[in-house]
């Protein structure tokens, strides 16, 4: 075992003082995503992204022990997000807010095309095979994100990425929108065209809540469930793909896609039992 200096521990003690803990009770969730789009959900008690491996203790989105643990090369993972729930339902109230680190935010683009915006933990980011993420968004359900840099496709400044998001959406709308649609409609369908599936659902949401009685924003809610229903199927995550199917068909019954999933997954689960 290599023995650190007297300066390279108490440089560690300083970053480790500068880290924003997220607020925990009891042991912290952690939803493992990795390069092949496997998803597992579980608590460690060794993580260390200095080591080449860790153990997760693997649960079920309800949070319900598996009784297996199981080992993860960093190598082989895209990120590990520490949440506040496994299934995205949380009390905001349970959870205190911590200042954001003192670094600029970035647009973190990942191989398969998925872009997070959030502030680098540590000063000394820009130089480890993987790093802490402060998510800009402290009001969802990460709290941190670990990013394995192999698993990037590139990073860039949070305000370049956005001005040219803008940019896109401008040009999109110049095209796209019609009367009668609202701006966080149309927003949605930018978000849909650019398979951010999670934002389009955001925006199509706001908007049928100031026109709950719009028949295309409840077609374009249910669609785009069902497509983030597939995408978890692609991801093998089951418990979540099997979720947005059944939010589907409470919203529209005769949706024949949803139920031949919805069947499928059970059957699926029943295989697993």
């Amino acid at each position: 075992m290599v023995e650190k200096s007297v300066a390279a521990v108490n440089s560690d003690r300083e970053q480790q003082q500068l880290t924003p803990l997220p607020a925990r009770r009891n042991r912290q969730k952690l939803v493992v995503r990795t390069k092949k789009g496997e998803v597992y959900y579980g608590m460690s008690y060794d993580l260390n992204r200095k080591m080449p491996a860790f153990h997760l203790e693997l649960q079920t989105v309800q949070g319900e022990t598996q009784n297996r643990t199981i080992q993860i090369p960093f190598e082989t993972i895209k990120a590990i997000f520490y949440v506040k729930s496994f299934d995205g339902h949380f009390l905001p109230g349970d959870y205190e807010q911590h200042e954001a680190p003192g670094e600029r935010p970035v647009a973190v683009k990942f191989s398969d095309e998925e872009v997070i915006l959030g502030r680098p933990v540590h000063r000394q980011w820009t130089e480890e095979p993987r790093f802490y993420l402060w998510p800009e968004e402290q009001h969802g359900n990460n709290m941190m994100i670990l990013v394995e840099r192999s698993a990037v496709k590139s990073i860039h400044d949070a305000n370049t990425y956005l001005k040219k998001r803008q940019e896109e959406y401008d040009a999109f709308k110049n095209t796209h929108w019609k009367e009668g649609m609202s701006e966080e409609e149309c927003r949605g369908d930018f978000a849909f065209a650019k398979r951010d599936y999670s934002e389009a659902l955001r925006c199509f949401r706001t908007a049928n809540e100031k026109d709950a009685s719009n028949p295309r924003l409840k077609h374009k809610i249910c669609t785009t469930r069902y497509n983030l229903g597939i995408r978890y199927i692609r991801n093998h995550d089951y418990p979540q793909a099997l979720h947005y199917m059944e939010l589907v068909l409470k919203m529209d019954p005769d949706h024949g896609p949803a139920r031949e999933k919805l069947v499928q997954l059970n059957a699926h689960r029943a295989r697993q039992k």
